[in-house]
């Protein structure tokens, strides 16, 4: 199986990322946005205010490599 490099790109304010499972849910006001499953990704890069819980930023850590950089413009 081909392993493709993808990103996931959060570039709407004041949502938060949690993992359910071995996927990663986006939440705003509590709702949730979007599911995506974990090990499609390479990296989550996230713009503005974005939190992510304990449990996801545990999970990238596992995954070798992982990158979860956030950038605040």
């Amino acid at each position: 199986m081909k392993r493709l490099l993808n990103t996931l790109y959060v570039t709407s304010h004041n949502r938060y990322l949690s993992l359910d499972g071995e996927n990663v849910v986006i939440l705003e006001k509590e709702q949730e946005v979007a599911r995506i499953p974990l090990h499609n990704l390479e990296a989550i890069v996230t713009f503005g205010y974005t939190g992510a819980s304990p449990a996801l930023m545990g999970a990238c850590a596992q995954w070798n490599p992982f990158t979860f950089p956030a950038f605040r413009i």
